[in-house]
């Protein structure tokens, strides 16, 4: 058992976290039908509030659906839905850069400065060739009716006239390549304030998508990826409060050994940090950088320096103004915990926060 520092770890959260969340998305379990399918590519008139908006055609699988887009057998392979009795089926990527989308449309706009998490599953299917490693959403303000079956690029969405959207990429573990197993895909975004439909894909070209072929797999196509999709939720992310004069760390914000790189996740929780700070522009932030217990005592000293100036500088990028932070390193005099276990050498790798009142002299 390790002994705990003595040293005060706080945060507080200024709304309590609801048993469940509100999901945002309409139809984001694919339940709501006009009617049982019986053909494929038929999501759009076949699903409620779900549109495929490209010409590529994104199929829709249902327990009532016939002529092989029914539920557990359908024409490219046999998948039970993750929950309920219905999902919608989509090729991420196939030759010549030939692509399917499936938009989701949002209860409300998403409020700027907001913060949320999107998950969804997805489970490949058995006809598939490659398995995907990446996977990502865009974001709108208006829904899309784009005339191409091709991957929807920056360059290609500005082509069509589409001047606000935005990227999310979500968590992928590892290779979404299980064609039983339904694997949960997730990601937290910042919102920009314009987003109210949310699309799914593949949107980089053939070239440039992140893919591992599947050896066990024999087809003509040499490129061919189908995945089922199930269980869409864009949630919001509770705003979060710090009481003032009391050290608080970020779960996610941590970092590799011997580095001071911030990490897009612990960009996310910078930026959660910087929110508070803006609202509350007479108080002052100070950050105190720490490291594990391996290396020198002056090497120490110098990486941890790095790590806090690199959140002040990130700080600085944001728009907070430099006098308003004050950043120090304290190397590895002050972990934690006191252990070796690689559990406990992570969290000593870490930035901890104070938020004080402003002096301004």
């Amino acid at each position: 058992m390790t002994e705990r520092i003595p040293f005060v770890v706080m945060m507080i959260y200024f709304f309590q976290i609801p048993l469940t969340a509100q999901n945002l998305v309409i139809n984001g379990g694919f339940e709501n039908y006009h009617s049982c399918p019986s053909a494929i590519g038929n999501l759009s008139n076949d699903s409620r509030h779900l549109k495929a908006p490209t010409k590529g055609s994104t199929d829709y699988f249902h327990i009532c659906g016939t002529n092989d887009v029914g539920i557990p057998k359908n024409f490219n392979g046999t998948q039970p839905a993750f929950e309920g009795e219905a999902y919608a089926g989509l090729y991420l990527l196939s030759p010549n850069d030939y692509r399917e989308y499936i938009q989701f449309e949002l209860k409300e706009k998403l409020g700027k400065g907001n913060y949320y998490k999107v998950s969804f599953r997805l489970s490949l299917a058995e006809i598939s060739v490659l398995a995907i490693q990446e996977a990502s959403v865009l974001m709108t303000q208006d829904p899309l009716n784009i005339e191409t079956n091709q991957n929807l690029s920056p360059r290609r969405l500005n082509r069509f006239g589409v001047d606000r959207f935005s990227y999310v990429k979500l968590k992928v573990k590892r290779t979404i390549f299980d064609s039983d197993a339904w694997a949960l895909v997730e990601g937290e975004f910042e919102a920009k304030g314009y987003e109210k439909y949310v699309t799914f894909g593949n949107f980089k070209d053939d070239r440039h998508s992140r893919t591992i072929r599947l050896n066990q797999k024999e087809s003509n196509q040499k490129t061919l990826s189908y995945y089922y999709i199930d269980d869409v939720s864009l949630v919001l992310i509770p705003r979060q409060e710090f009481e003032m004069n009391q050290p608080f760390v970020l779960d996610q914000l941590q970092f590799e050994f011997d580095d001071f790189k911030l990490t897009e996740k612990a960009k996310i929780e910078v930026r959660k940090v910087y929110a508070h700070l803006h609202k509350n522009p007479k108080v002052h932030l100070e950050i105190y950088g720490h490291t594990d217990d391996l290396g020198s005592e002056n090497y120490n000293k110098y990486l941890s320096s790095r790590r806090a100036r690199a959140v002040a500088l990130y700080l600085q990028e944001l728009g907070l103004d430099k006098m308003r932070i004050s950043w120090e390193g304290k190397g590895d005099k002050m972990p934690l915990y006191s252990g070796t276990s690689n559990k406990e050498r992570d969290a000593n790798r870490r930035v901890e926060f104070v938020i004080t009142e402003f002096e301004d002299h």
